[in-house]
Parts: structure tokens; sequence; C-alpha cells
């Protein structure tokens, strides 16, 4: 009888440390806690009592808690119903890309002042800028670097993380990604990763033999082989030297203004990331889309993959006619390049065709282990954000430069442009790969729903 009238206290005792009643059966609650003597209960087995008339959350594992959280019967694949995990909140991610939204706002102001106090000198008075919009000639010099000051305060402003402001840091990503963005910025960056390339094929070697001994001797058979096409006069050093002096010259003269459509494409992607990740919380604890499942970002994200090295392959093989004697870029060229010309042409060629197989490289197996051939680090897995975040950085800066490139092309009647360098789809084409990489590799939480 002592034992029946347990069970019935059991049954009909709701317990403080949760919501639901404690039952005999286990149904609603896995603990017993409410039962048991203090005693028993402040053993460390046991979770401290709430005080009298105080409501803790639902018991871990019973049904309750685990349809809150999307994972118990109620949500299993039964009927129709589908198992589904709510997003997550990124906190960190947020107050980091707030704060660096504060901070680019705050460089406005002396940008601004800077071109406001000397026009003919400013960042945005060099030769090379050709806006994408420009404005009349009736407007005053003074009236873009005032507004650009404005934008500026306004940023400070609205560099927080609440949801409500997303319009607004949507807008500042459209007009400084889209409207105030040159072809400077991909030029430069063009002509600096063709520069590094015979740099890495130098250095690249090195690093990825295996030991102390390997390194040593592939540095020297390299060595060798960089001496020999000095002494044979194939390479020119004294010429290559000169170049470098050169080229460090004229980006000491344009630094202002290389400076200025950095910060402007920087601003850009900063108010892209903030935007996305408002749009994010507004949906915080909402199911996530069937499509951002880890299977169907695989689907998607391969046909992103080979759509994005399909747009590197135009730029590429234009430039690969550079080896023969039909060179063309924007119309036949002839006999008119001379050898530098023709090898600053193919290692540009080299560079886009490279960046297309590496967005192959979001999609394959080689992607998420080294393959064989880096022996140092062969087999092991590849850390997600050494993708990731040279993914989403040239993403966003191909997606900023599509409308320049197009008003550039049509402005000038250049219109091979448009094809040659299809930035409108390459862009967007590698932000939705490199974002099924992420969702593949676990680095975006996308859950489950129907």
């Amino acid at each position: 009888m002592a034992v029946t009238g347990v069970m019935a206290q059991v049954v009909t005792t709701p317990d403080p440390v949760c919501d639901e009643p404690v039952t005999f059966s286990n149904r609603y609650c896995n603990r017993a806690s409410a039962v048991l003597p203090p005693r028993v209960a402040r053993n460390r087995r046991f979770p401290a009592l709430p005080r009298e008339g105080e409501r803790g959350r639902p018991c871990e594992g019973s049904e309750v808690a685990l349809a809150r959280e999307g994972t118990g019967p109620r949500n299993r694949e039964s009927g129709g119903m589908t198992t589904t995990t709510p997003l997550q909140r990124p906190t960190r991610l947020t107050r980091t890309t707030v704060l660096a939204a504060f901070l680019w706002s705050l460089l406005a102001l002396p940008i601004g002042l800077w071109q406001l106090l000397d026009p003919e000198h400013g960042p945005y008075s060099h030769d090379l800028f050709e806006p994408t919009i420009p404005l009349p000639a009736a407007v005053p010099d003074w009236i873009a670097p005032a507004a650009l000051i404005a934008a500026g305060l306004l940023g400070l402003l609205i560099a927080r993380a609440r949801t409500r402001l997303w319009p607004l840091t949507a807008l500042y990503a459209a007009v400084f990604g889209l409207l105030l963005t040159t072809t400077t910025f991909i030029s430069f960056a063009g002509y600096l990763v063709a520069f590094l390339l015979p740099i890495a094929a130098v250095v690249v070697p090195i690093l990825l033999a295996r030991g102390t001994l390997a390194r040593v001797l592939t540095a020297a058979a390299i060595a060798a082989v960089l001496a020999g096409l000095g002494v044979t006069g194939v390479v020119d050093y004294a010429a290559v030297g000169g170049f470098a002096a050169e080229l460090g010259r004229v980006v000491a003269e344009m630094s202002g203004y290389l400076f200025a459509q950095a910060w402007t494409v920087t601003g850009a992607a900063i108010w892209t990331a903030l935007t996305l990740q408002l749009l994010v919380l507004r949906r915080d604890g909402e199911p996530a889309p069937r499509w951002l499942a880890p299977d169907s970002a695989a689907k998607w994200g391969r046909v992103a993959a080979w759509t994005a090295f399909a747009c590197a392959l135009p730029y590429g093989l234009v430039r690969m006619t550079w080896l023969t004697p039909w060179a063309y870029m924007g119309g036949p060229l002839g006999d008119e390049l001379d050898p530098a010309t023709r090898i600053w042409g193919l290692l540009l060629g080299f560079a886009a065709l490279g960046g297309g197989i590496l967005c192959l490289g979001l999609t394959q197996r080689w992607g998420e282990r080294w393959p064989f051939w880096m022996f140092a680090v062969k087999g092991r897995p590849v850390p997600p954000m050494i993708a990731i975040v040279p993914g989403a950085i040239m993403a966003a800066v191909f997606t900023f430069m599509a409308v320049p490139m197009i008003a550039l092309g049509l402005r000038h009647g250049a219109y091979d442009i448009v094809w040659s360098f299809p930035f409108w789809l390459w862009g967007p084409a590698l932000g939705a790969a490199t974002l099924a990489y992420a969702i593949r590799r676990g680095r975006v939480g996308a859950g489950v729903v129907r």
C-alpha cells in the first residue's frame, strides 16, 4: 500500500523543476526530483530544486522539451510531419560585422573631408576614376564629398544589430557595391595576382615538400632552374627588377585613389554581410527552408560551382590566343604585341583559369581533403575557412564589379566585355557554391525542414 501511495503521488504531483507533471511511466519527465527528500535532491547527481513558486524550463528528455527543440515525436517523419531545426543566432559574427560597419563609417569622414578640402588631388579626382553613374556637370563639386560625409554619419547610427534596419543596410550595400565602385579595383587585383603567380610557382613547391631535406633539395633545384634561365637569357632579371620598381612607383602615386576604391568595395562587402545576418536574425527560431539542407546544398552547389568555372573560361581562353599569331582582345591585335605584353596577358589568363579550377574545388573531394600531390598535408581535412573566406570575398568582388563592367562596355562600345567578363553571373554563382560548401562542411547550421 505504501508503494501504491507513492506511485499515486508521483502520478498526480507536478514537478517544480519543470513545467510538466511527473509520471511513473516517465512519459513527460525523466526526473522525479520533486518527490525526493531535500537531502537526496541536493546530491550532486540531481540539480538543486527551485524555490517555492518558481517554475523551470521543460525537463531534458521530456516530450514537451523535445517537441520545442524540434526533435520530439511530434516532429518526426510520421503522417506528413518532418524534422525541423531552428536557425542559430550568429551573435559573435553579428557583433564583429557591426563593429566593422561602424569603423568603416567612421573612416568615411576623413575621406569625405579630404575630397572636400582638396578637390583637385582628392582620392576621387584621379584620371582613372570613372563612376558608374557620373553626376551632371551642373552639380557643384562639394555635393559628392558632402554626401559621403553624411553617409558616414548615418552609417554610425545604423551600424546596429537591429533587424528592422536591414532595408537601410541593404541600401548601403547596393549604393557602394554597385554604383560607386569602378573597374579599377578588379583590374589592380588581376594584375597583382598575375604578378604573384611566378613567385607562387617558386615558393609553393618548397612549402609542399615533406621534411627538411626534401625542402632543401626542392629549393636547390628551383634555384638551379632560375639560374639557368638567367644565364641562357630566357629571363632578363634586370628587366624584371626594373618593371617591379616601376610598378611600385605607379602604385605609390595611385595610393590614395586605390585606397578609396578598396575602402568602397570593403564597405559594400561589410554592409552586404550585415544585411544577410539581419535577415537571418529575423528568421531566428523558424524552420530553415529545405534547400538549405546539406543533401540539397550538395546538388545545387555542384551546379553553381560548374557555372562559376564556365564563367572563367571566356577571358582565360581569349588570353590564351596570345600564344598564337592571332591574338585577340576586343578585336584582332595582329603583331602589335611585344613579348612582355604577351607574357602579362598569359599570366592574367592563367590566373582566371586557375580561379575557375578552384571554383570546382568547392564541390570536389580535393576541396575537402588535401590531394596526394600536396605532400606535406595530403589526406588531411582541408580547414573549411581556407575555401570559404576567399570564395566569399571573390564572390562579393565579382558581383560588385558586374554593373561597372557592363556600364564601361556600353559607354565605350566594347560590347565583348559583357561576355568576356561575365561577373554578373560569376559572382552570384561563386557565392552560391561557397554557401553550399559551407553548409556541407558544417559551418552553416541550416537544419532540415519540409
